[in-house]
């Protein structure tokens, strides 16, 4: 019995069959790039302050070299010669004012914005209104919340409540070492 070739060799000649992969390979990175630079062009932040530029998944992290952080922002500073600089730190990303005069700029009129607390949403409470009255998994920072942070630093962890409360504290520690020992 003779054996019929279904796909005529001159419509798919051997070279071609390399050349599909390869155009594969061509295509998908292209498309990833314009992608990302229609999104970075259609974004509303604004761009961020000089900075090196950033690896994938580490940041600004590999650039510390071995010496202290405050010795390698003062470097960043000096090659871009600005008193703002951004980094990013992992996934976290870090404006650094290093003049004086910015330094107060940020904490005087961005305090709010920009005091870097950031609350993991790992393990948010049951019911979301448990979050509103925490001082810990609180969602946002609000004034509730800088209410509720003043109010336990003037109540419940000032020098005179703390000193009112050590001989109940020194008393269950040593109840505790008593049922340990």
């Amino acid at each position: 019995m003779k054996k019929i070739n279904m796909y005529p060799t001159a419509l798919f000649p051997q070279e071609t069959s390399l050349l599909f992969p390869t155009l594969l390979l061509l295509f998908f990175p292209l498309i990833f790039l314009v992608t990302k630079r229609l999104k970075s062009s259609f974004s509303k932040s604004p761009p961020l302050p000089p900075g090196p530029s950033m690896w994938p998944v580490l940041g600004n992290i590999p650039y510390r070299k071995n010496e202290p952080l405050y010795v390698t922002l003062a470097r960043f500073a000096k090659i871009y010669s600005s008193d703002l600089i951004s980094l990013k730190l992992g996934s976290q990303l870090l404006l650094v004012g290093s003049a004086p005069a910015t330094a107060m700029e940020i904490l005087k009129n961005h305090d709010r914005n920009l005091f870097a607390r950031y609350v993991p949403h790992i393990i948010p409470a049951k019911n979301p209104e448990y979050n509103n009255f925490s001082l810990v998994w609180t969602f946002e920072c609000n004034d509730s919340w800088k209410n509720m942070r003043s109010l336990c630093r003037a109540e419940l962890f000032s020098v005179k409540a703390l000193q009112s409360q050590a001989s109940i504290r020194e008393k269950k520690v040593a109840e505790m070492l008593g049922f340990f020992f």
